[in-house]
């Protein structure tokens, strides 16, 4: 794809919600494992909005359309990345797998154990969020 068409492509057609670029590390990782392996290379881009079901997009080197050459849904993501939960149950760190849920019930409790916790491991360099994050960051 050319990089005029890729500045383009920044607003989902199932939602409409803004597209935000994702690397290709990050897709390869929060894949099913089947595709995964077959991933080929593009540019890719990654859909947050909550109730869509596209997550990621894929256009190849040589597309210079706006549509893609994948689309990868739900459905085609890993359970422990859920890069669509809402509520309690969506992460707030998916490196070590605090959802908003535990840390208001830890904060409720007055612990804020789990703060703490991750300020711990970012320093340690045990953090992907690159990889983990679906978005990439």
């Amino acid at each position: 794809m050319t990089a005029n068409a890729a500045d383009k492509i920044n607003v989902c057609a199932e939602c409409g919600g803004l597209l935000r670029p994702v690397g290709l590390k990050t897709v390869t990782h929060l894949l099913k494992y089947e595709l995964a392996r077959r991933l080929e290379n593009g540019t890719f881009w990654y859909c947050p909005g909550p109730d869509c079901d596209i997550v990621y997009l894929r256009f190849s080197p040589h597309n210079a359309s706006q549509t893609p050459d994948e689309v990868f849904r739900r459905d085609d993501i890993k359970e422990h990345a859920r890069p669509q939960a809402t509520g309690r149950e969506k992460f707030v760190c998916y490196c070590f797998g605090y959802t908003v849920g535990e840390i208001e019930d830890d904060a409720a409790e007055g612990i804020s154990a789990i703060p703490k916790a991750i300020a711990e491991e970012v320093r340690a360099g045990t953090c992907a969020c690159e990889v983990m994050n679906p978005s990439g960051h």
